[in-house]
């Protein structure tokens, strides 16, 4: 639900509250007091609900560009012919590549690293690579 429906549904309900109020026997005042107090609520949690939706927003986009970083490096180990890309597995975390699985030599396994850090959103490679021969 977009922020500004949010808003407008607070603000109906806080006039159903004035409204509310208006029957009963106390005075105006009273009313304006409960309609302010609502008003302020319902301010807070749209305010809290908002930030959620950002905080929410942006772990989505870090995630998208961790599995881009992702892909972008196995499409390069797929490229590169020293290394057997099959047996490598990646992940991405916040733009740190963690590499994991088994080199066939330690050329293999630095290759990896040096392939993966070309790659411009990767921010560090930790090389996880067994070497066996």
């Amino acid at each position: 639900m977009k922020v500004t429906s949010i808003k407008l549904s607070a603000f109906t309900i806080a006039c159903l509250v004035g409204l509310t109020a208006c029957d009963n026997p106390n005075t105006a005042e009273d009313a304006g007091k409960e309609i302010d107090i609502v008003v302020e609520k319902t301010e807070k949690k749209i305010e809290q609900a908002s930030e959620k939706m950002g905080e929410s927003s942006d772990q989505a986009v870090v995630e998208v560009e961790d599995a881009t970083i992702t892909a972008k490096i196995k499409a390069a180990f797929i490229a590169e012919s020293t290394i057997k890309s099959l047996d490598i597995n990646v992940s991405t975390t916040d733009g740190v590549v963690t590499l994991t699985g088994i080199a066939d030599l330690p050329e293999s396994s630095q290759k990896a690293t040096d392939v993966a850090m070309l790659i411009s959103e990767v921010k560090k490679v930790e090389n996880q690579l067994i070497v066996k021969r």
